[in-house]
């Protein structure tokens, strides 16, 4: 049962990000910022650091699938997404063997992926063709706010998700 958690709590948080743009104030909705919700990004990362040992990858399957399902619901191309998120995560991966796990880490891990995903999608979609935004624009109107904003979400699921976690992967090592 403790297995299908991982899985259940990303597919509440694919759900969730859709609505959680529409309980934004209209002010916000109203101005030029883009906020773009990464939840499954980070809570991905927190399998990663919290849950993951050094050789499960549980956090990057978790965030490649999820970004794949993302794509399929909200996107026009595919890939893009599952890429990005696997990049980022396999090289916060790799950073973790030699950093601690505590909250700056976790922020500054959080806040260097949403970065690096985000730059990795603008990229992307510049090549393609889908966008047509000049490098300080997309700073100013979307790399900012959605940083921002899932940093705030970082802070909201951190303390419950945290502590979870460890104590789930500490079941896990019990059983085996």
């Amino acid at each position: 049962m403790r297995s299908l958690y991982l899985p259940l709590i990303s597919f509440i948080l694919l759900v969730l990000e859709s609505v959680a743009v529409g309980f934004l104030p209209e002010t916000i909705m109203a101005s030029d910022l883009y906020y773009i919700p990464h939840w499954i990004l980070v809570f991905s990362l927190l399998v990663l650091l919290f849950y993951d040992q050094e050789h499960t990858y549980h956090g990057i399957v978790n965030g490649v699938i999820f970004g794949f399902l993302f794509e399929l619901v909200y996107t026009d191309l595919l890939g893009i997404y599952m890429l990005a998120y696997g990049i980022v995560l396999y090289l916060i991966h790799l950073l973790i063997k030699v950093l601690q796990q505590n909250f700056a880490v976790t922020l500054l891990l959080a806040t260097i992926s949403i970065i690096v995903a985000e730059l990795i999608l603008y990229a992307l979609y510049l090549m393609v063709g889908q966008i047509d935004l000049a490098v300080t624009e997309f700073i100013r109107l979307r790399l900012i706010p959605t940083v921002l904003s899932n940093i705030l979400f970082l802070l909201v699921i951190y303390p419950f998700f945290a502590k979870r976690l460890v104590k789930w992967q500490e079941q896990d090592q019990q059983i085996k």
